[in-house]
């Protein structure tokens, strides 16, 4: 497999690819991402998740927060966020409680009880709602009610049942949200380990074995022990029994080896088409990027995430990816101002049609709720002129 087709083969995979998804198909299609990264930035007029969404989706955003919140076929999970299908949760949540400080949690246990029969009595509460003394945690401080929240979804008392209007978690009881989680399965290591390969591959749909070790740890989890010298026995067990397979990519005279799920590589053989002329913006967290040195490997650039650089330090906030006819043709920011959409940074390291790339750049400046797109002084004269203008055009 050349390296361009390799590209192909995981924008397609990660639905990056080929037409955008419809409405009737997109819920299912987001699912078998596996996982969603959530994150509350919204300097773009658009948050993370819901930028991943429309990268490969015209449907509305609405129904990414009805998947989530409504239908639970994908459920919201803690530190870090990420919406993730539901049935893969009672593996990952197993034995999670014995990652908490025992004696913290001795402590805690009476404000748990007392937040539980809060929750029973009243329904959903956001961390907001409810009034306590701040203890030392998080990137500062947080409420001791906070902290009783998140021992109480470790311990699987509560899960995340939706988000405040001010997109606060609101956190209700197992049993009203998934009360198949009281009971997870029994043995999973020894009835279930192919689950965390095979979740990890599905994750990532295409990943050198390092890549691939160090996902299937982290499904694992740190708290079970193992990590990557378990995780290489059970990528080695999956390809004795041809659950996943091998791609051999060639650049020049250099060789990769990479894995993919012998689903994803059938399905891709069967569907293969042209790349389409569509330029989609790719957010910062995407399930794309969740492997940064695969992205370097295939894409030919390093990227950074540099939100939380100090602002002297850093080249863009926000910069998304632009991926147009399976290359990452570039980097571009902006900023939602009331209903402009401001582009403040991009970067081109390669072609693309000035009227595509205006396309693409539009049609997200709409969804974001922007009536006309604005260039930042900075940006070459010629392509600030050639994007600028009312979204409708």
């Amino acid at each position: 497999m050349s390296q361009e087709l390799a590209r192909a083969f995981l924008l397609d995979r990660l639905g990056l690819r080929g037409p955008f998804w419809s409405r009737e198909e997109a819920k299912l299609r987001a699912v078998g991402l596996g996982m969603m990264q959530i994150d509350s930035i919204r300097s773009t007029g658009l948050r993370n998740h819901e930028i991943a969404w429309i990268a490969r989706t015209e449907a509305p955003i609405a129904d990414l927060y009805e998947l989530y919140y409504r239908d639970r076929a994908m459920l919201e999970t803690h530190y870090p966020l990420f919406a993730t299908r539901r049935d893969w949760v009672p593996y990952f949540l197993k034995d999670f409680g014995k990652a908490v400080n025992q004696e913290r949690l001795r402590e805690m246990r009476p404000l748990m009880r007392r937040v539980k029969q809060h929750i029973t009595a009243n329904g959903p509460v956001s961390p907001a709602d409810l009034e306590s003394e701040r203890v030392i945690g998080g990137f500062n401080t947080i409420k001791a009610t906070t902290r009783a929240l998140e021992y109480l979804y470790h311990t699987g008392q509560v899960q995340i049942s939706g988000r405040s209007r001010d997109f606060h978690r609101l956190f209700d009881l197992t049993e009203r949200v998934a009360p198949e989680l009281l009971k997870p399965p029994a043995d999973y290591r020894a009835t279930h380990k192919e689950f965390f390969v095979l979740s990890a591959l599905a994750v990532l749909k295409m990943a050198t074995p390092q890549q691939l070790a160090e996902r299937v740890s982290h499904h694992l989890g740190t708290w079970r022990g193992g990590g990557l010298p378990v995780a290489r026995k059970l990528i080695d067990q999956a390809l004795d029994h041809q659950l996943i397979d091998w791609i051999e990519v060639l650049e020049g005279d250099t060789h990769h080896r990479f894995l993919a799920l012998k689903s994803d590589l059938d399905r891709f053989r069967e569907s293969y088409r042209a790349a389409d002329e569509t330029v989609r913006l790719v957010p910062p967290l995407d399930n794309l990027m969740f492997s940064r040195r695969r992205f370097t490997e295939l894409f030919g650039f390093t990227y950074k995430f540099e939100a939380y650089t100090p602002e002297a330090q850093r080249r863009f906030y926000f910069a998304m990816p632009l991926a147009y006819r399976d290359r990452i043709v570039g980097l571009v920011d902006g900023r939602k101002e009331g209903d402009d959409w401001r582009l403040t940074g991009i970067e081109l390291y390669h072609p693309v049609p000035p009227e595509a790339l205006r396309a693409g750049l539009h049609r997200f400046a709409r969804l974001a709720g922007c009536a006309r797109v604005i260039g930042q002084a900075g940006i070459p004269r010629d392509l600030r002129k050639g994007l600028v203008g009312p979204t409708a055009s």
